[in-house]
């Protein structure tokens, strides 16, 4: 695994998605890609951003925190509907808090980098 904790955090909760979403009804099936899709377009965001000049790396870190909080306003839907227990919905939502605060960090750091 590589040393990039971010990275290691994400496909870490692209492994959990993929065994909450197994159990999800599919009626909920617009809902179940949405988050399959975020998941992955967090990992691609986190692979361009590296390739990236800084103005541009700080969009793109900024559209992956708007992924984030949609990808939580997701399963807090999935929590609402009744597919997800209370206990899993906290799970993973603290997942996407440090995940957040992860984002916010990368954030600053390159903001200090001149």
């Amino acid at each position: 695994m590589s040393d990039f904790v971010l990275e290691n955090k994400l496909k870490e909760i692209d492994i959990i998605t993929d065994k909450i979403i197994l159990n999800i009804n599919n009626k909920y099936k617009t809902l179940k890609n949405n988050i399959i899709d975020s998941n992955y377009k967090l990992l691609y965001y986190l692979y361009y951003t590296n390739t990236l000049e800084r103005p541009k790396r700080i969009y793109i870190q900024r559209k992956m925190l708007v992924e984030v909080k949609l990808l939580d306003y997701y399963y807090y839907k999935l929590y609402s509907y009744q597919e997800i227990s209370k206990d899993k919905y906290i799970s993973i939502s603290k997942k996407y808090i440090t995940i957040t605060k992860l984002i916010y960090g990368w954030i600053k750091s390159e903001s200090r980098v001149k």
